[in-house]
């Protein structure tokens, strides 16, 4: 038979106070792993800040050092001057990142004539420190373009 209820007594309701400190032992360290997980993630955007900066200044440059090649002039126009065959183009972006311009022919069985159309490599290298590091890093982009031999100065 059942016990007959008392009118003081009331059914039991809620949670014991263990169930309570497990469930909050058990969102505690899923909030502690969530942080740690964006902690790492903000890292890791701050740590390739400096790369993708240096990536899109890199592309800029030489965006322009191809449309100067392209028209074959100098700065007379206030754009960037055109790459020389076979010379060393330099210059800054600000005091962390700097940038390397070489343009060179691609080898030919034959040595080709002035005004001849030759494949020249332009290789862009990019350079920057970053805080973390004393050792500077870079980054290179390359392309191909046709250009017509340049004639050659008597020695």
């Amino acid at each position: 038979m059942s016990r007959p209820r008392h009118r003081h007594e009331t059914p039991e309701e809620g949670f014991t106070l263990l169930e309570v400190l497990v469930a909050t032992a058990i969102l505690g360290t899923a909030v502690a792993a969530l942080f740690s997980l964006l902690s790492g993630s903000l890292a890791n955007a701050r740590r390739l800040q400096s790369p993708e900066r240096g990536l899109s200044l890199a592309r800029m440059q030489m965006n322009e050092l191809l449309a100067a090649s392209d028209r074959g002039h100098g700065t007379s126009d206030g754009l960037a001057e055109a790459l020389v065959l076979d010379h060393t183009k330099q210059g800054r972006w600000d005091d962390q990142f700097r940038w390397e311009a070489l343009a060179t022919r691609v080898k030919t069985p034959s040595q080709p004539a002035p005004g001849e159309t030759i494949l020249v490599r332009i290789a862009l290298d990019a350079f920057w420190k970053s805080e973390a590091s004393a050792r500077e890093k870079h980054l290179t982009l390359e392309t191909y373009q046709l250009w017509q031999e340049p004639p050659r100065s008597a020695p």
